[in-house]
């Protein structure tokens, strides 16, 4: 990681909330991944994969409902996996925004993986 990286990832780990929307509205869902991957580095706990399919099994509930609508829940669901982060801590609420955001941007470019 170079060091202007760094300092970005620091400057959005403790920037105001309306600063970290304001940038990470107009992201890429590359650029979204590689903060997801260095805030996992940086912050240790599961893989980026693993943060995935919590993220995936979240957003497809086994009992038929739709996904969770409210941010909270995504929260609570990927919690567990990070038991050395403090909860007062809200790495974890900036982690999902990047995660959460490359999502959606990968599901509206692919809206049908299925299709042929």
């Amino acid at each position: 990681m170079k060091d202007s990286d760094r300092l970005e990832l620091d400057w959005l780990l403790k920037c105001k909330l309306e600063e970290l929307i304001a940038s990470v509205r107009p992201m890429s869902a590359k650029n979204c991944e590689q903060i997801v991957r260095a805030i996992l580095d940086r912050i240790g706990g599961p893989s980026f994969e693993q943060l995935l399919m919590r993220i995936v099994e979240t957003m497809v509930p086994r009992d038929g409902r739709g996904p969770p609508t409210n941010s909270d829940e995504y929260y609570f669901a990927i919690r567990d996996l990070f038991p050395h982060v403090p909860p007062e801590n809200d790495v974890l609420g900036r982690l999902l925004c990047f995660a959460m955001r490359m999502c959606l941007l990968r599901i509206e470019k692919n809206p049908n993986p299925t299709a042929h």
